[in-house]
């Protein structure tokens, strides 16, 4: 699960590789600006300015094709220019959160929260930029989205409520990344805190999504240590006062064969007078996080010291009482 936690930090190997061509194309358009963007002299230029007749222009080119793939290439290397710088500074604003943000689940959780916002103020920013160095008039889809964005917020309330609901998690501090919680009936690890959703990762890699605003009630159980309980039966003929001297003198036995407690295992007495046993209640204490190796190893143990003392564990059974008028006849 540590593992898992890990992933998405740094550049993967795919931004890696896009980085550095975007980082090459950009180095080498500064280096030839001139031949590539001059439009009347450079390598890509279609027409020349034509020195007979005021504002008129000779063509260089004279196929359409040819025409409309030299006057798409330098906005190529412009978009090009504008991912590298957009790749960047997601590079370094993410280094910077990722270095300020860190020691403290609540550091952590805000961290991922501040730095999902900026991927998509940033990426918003990306979109603007390369639609304008497409020709697109910015200024009036700006005007324009204004209003658009009037009307898809009518509509999409249940993101905003996912947005709002996920700012007031992390600075409630109720839930971190890292907490282990139960949602819904699901029990998991927070992995991440997002600024619509929240993600749960389970001890079988499994990863559950819910959104923030659906996550009215949760149970939190990594704020206090766990106090994971078993149930071991004994005979209906055992002597429980035996069973508890036998218990008490091995209690250090079993609790260094239980490594994940925190504590001395508890005797709780009799749980349940079940049908072929009688059920005795333990506990002890221990991190949420080793739960349920806390119980297989009391399990484990309690099991091993009663066998070593002679006092055996049932198996289910029916004892069968034969009436008595039967008998008589």
């Amino acid at each position: 699960m540590a593992d898992q936690t890990k992933k998405g930090k740094g550049l993967t190997y795919t931004g890696f590789i896009l980085l550095l061509i975007f980082a090459a194309v950009t180095v080498l358009s500064f280096v030839f600006y001139d031949q590539i963007f001059d439009t009347a002299n450079g390598w890509f230029a279609v027409d020349k300015p034509d020195p007979t007749e005021p504002g008129g222009v000779i063509p260089i080119v004279e196929s359409p094709l040819l025409r409309f793939i030299f006057s798409i290439i330098p906005k190529f290397i412009n978009t090009a220019q504008v991912l590298f710088i957009t790749l960047l500074v997601l590079y370094v604003v993410c280094t910077v959160i990722r270095s300020v943000f860190k020691n403290t689940p609540k550091r952590v959780t805000i961290g991922k929260l501040v730095n999902s916002i900026i991927k998509v103020v940033v990426w918003v920013a990306c979109v603007i930029a390369v639609l304008a160095v497409w020709g697109f008039n910015v200024g009036a889809l700006i005007a324009s989205a204004g209003i658009l964005t009037l009307i898809i917020g009518l509509g999409m309330q249940s993101l905003i409520a996912d947005v709002v609901a996920g700012i007031f998690l992390v600075c409630d501090g109720t839930l971190q990344v890292g907490d282990i919680v139960t949602i819904d009936g699901w029990r998991g690890t927070v992995q991440e805190i997002g600024i619509r959703n929240t993600k749960l990762i389970n001890y079988s890699g499994d990863i559950r999504v819910a959104n923030n605003s659906t996550i009215k009630i949760f149970i939190n159980q990594s704020r206090e240590d766990s106090y994971p309980t078993v149930i071991v039966g004994v005979p209906y003929e055992e002597n429980l006062q035996h069973v508890k001297e036998v218990f008490e003198a091995n209690k250090a036995k079993i609790r260094e064969l239980c490594p994940c407690l925190l504590s001395e295992i508890d005797f709780n007495g009799v749980d349940e007078l079940a049908d072929s046993s009688v059920n005795l209640h333990f506990g002890a204490k221990c991190k949420e996080g080793d739960f349920f190796a806390a119980q297989r190893q009391m399990r484990g143990a309690i099991k091993t010291v009663f066998e070593e003392n002679g006092i055996c564990i049932p198996f289910p059974q029916i004892v069968l009482h034969e009436a008595e008028e039967e008998k008589n006849n």
